[in-house]
């Protein structure tokens, strides 16, 4: 692996997953390279995301742009957008404007693809289906290109319910699933938690021919099997119909990882917390704010991050550069992670070496 010093770095990772920390906190982090305050690289057009060689030319570029400090570490990893997985099955996929500061794809509501809960055989992967091909043609291009100078992880996957909501056609219809066919959202759970499986382990498959480990689009890096488990859905259900409609789903997948993460996210996600810091095998828990809550900064959210600490699971804060102190002197320092992203290269430089990382 060509990446500096990244056989220290992946000793702090480890130590993170199982709650420890070494010689100091682990720091992660960015910034855009050189002067330029934006370096953010968009693919031109809806065929250049899907054209391999176009594709990683541009998240080299980005790669090439960014400053990456203390355990930070470049990565690849296939980005169709957060409904890809429903798109293995059949849902169409809609792509953002051409020029969107922050390219995406979606399935669009009110088109279910799976109709009729007696009839579960659209839930399924054909081999030959258009998106599940390009995101192993796009791992394999990656891995066979990048030379160690960059990883190579898991592209997005919104499974479960998530994935069920899109192919229902929105989240409207699933409430309305959970109350009149509770019995049929439970058999097609099982369905996805397969197909789930299935993805997952053949893009591991193909990732351990060329590359230790795995990582994905949180950046966080273990030897085995590791991935942000999720379900934004929950946030429009109790904590019971959670436990009664979607704790089995997200336990086979964290038992059947190495490593695990939960993405929490949001204000209305945290009725589950409690939930989630009781399964004994889930690594970490990553709360983020949401988008509109950002700019209230950490200290806020810092009794959560305690909460989680107490059940001995790791974290990940996203300070501000201000704010890295400010973490450091109100958390354990156990299983501890900081992200920050700073404005240039040179703040980045100078907050790491503050903290006693070159």
């Amino acid at each position: 692996m060509l990446i500096k010093n990244w056989e220290r770095i992946k000793e702090y990772y480890e130590a993170w997953w199982n709650g420890e920390v070494l010689d100091r906190v682990p720091l992660m982090v960015t910034a855009p390279r050189g002067n330029s305050q934006d370096k953010k690289v968009i693919p031109g057009t809806v065929e250049d995301r899907l054209n391999k060689e176009k594709n990683i030319d541009y998240a080299e570029k980005q790669i090439q742009n960014t400053f990456y400090g203390g355990v930070a570490f470049p990565q690849y990893w296939p980005n169709l957008g957060t409904d890809v997985f429903s798109a293995y099955m059949g849902a169409i996929l809609k792509f953002s404007p051409l020029g969107s500061s922050s390219p995406a794809s979606w399935v669009e509501w009110n088109k279910p693809v799976l109709k009729e809960y007696p009839d579960l055989s659209m839930l399924q992967i054909k081999e030959d289906n258009f998106y599940w091909q390009k995101t192993k043609e796009f791992i394999s291009y990656a891995l066979a290109r990048s030379q160690g100078e960059y990883l190579v992880g898991i592209t997005d996957l919104h499974g479960g319910m998530d994935a069920l909501t899109a192919l229902r056609g929105g989240p409207q219809q699933l409430c309305i699933d959970l109350v009149d066919n509770p019995d049929g959202v439970k058999k097609a759970m099982k369905f996805l938690w397969k197909i789930w499986h299935r993805v997952y382990e053949e893009s591991y498959r193909i990732i351990a021919k060329g590359q230790e480990g795995t990582s994905s689009w949180i950046n966080l890096w273990s030897p085995g099997r590791n991935y942000p488990v999720q379900n934004d859905f929950t946030c429009l259900i109790s904590s019971s119909m959670y436990k009664e409609f979607f704790l089995e789903e997200i336990m086979n997948e964290i038992n059947y990882l190495d490593y695990s993460i939960y993405h929490l996210d949001g204000p209305d996600a945290l009725k589950h917390l409690d939930l989630l810091l009781e399964i004994p095998s889930l690594n970490a828990i990553q709360w983020v704010a949401g988008s509109g809550l950002k700019k209230e900064g950490v200290a806020k959210w810092i009794p959560i991050y305690r909460k989680i600490q107490a059940k001995k699971k790791s974290i990940i804060v996203y300070p501000r550069p201000e704010e890295v102190n400010f973490v450091l002197e109100n958390l354990a320092p156990g299983g501890l992670l900081i992200a920050s992203y700073c404005s240039s290269e040179k703040e980045a430089k100078e907050l790491l070496a503050r903290k006693g990382w070159r």
